[in-house]
């Protein structure tokens, strides 16, 4: 008899760790699910502060070639040049 109530404890105790892992593993996931969702809102955030600044580049770019089309041409010149032979250097030594 005294077996029987020592094994039924025993089921007893397994059944409440297998409900406390459950309960921790609930809790790992929703710490989770924020921890992503803050990320995906800082991306998000990031993202859109970069394409704010990618927009106020191009028009300033655009803004001094308007107001100043030789040097731009002499500038846009200038980096074709050097690009151009940074890479016929680098693919001559392949």
């Amino acid at each position: 008899m005294e077996e029987v109530k020592k094994d039924k404890s025993l089921i007893d105790e397994i059944k409440l760790y297998e409900k406390k892992a459950k309960e921790i593993e609930q809790r790992a996931k929703e710490k989770y699910m924020e921890q992503v969702s803050d990320i995906k809102q800082k991306l998000g955030k990031a993202s859109e502060e970069a394409s704010i600044k990618a927009k106020e580049v191009i028009d300033n770019v655009g803004s001094y070639v308007k107001e100043h089309p030789q040097k731009a041409a002499i500038i846009g010149f200038g980096v074709g040049l050097g690009l151009g032979l940074a890479l016929g250097w680098f693919f001559k030594k392949k």
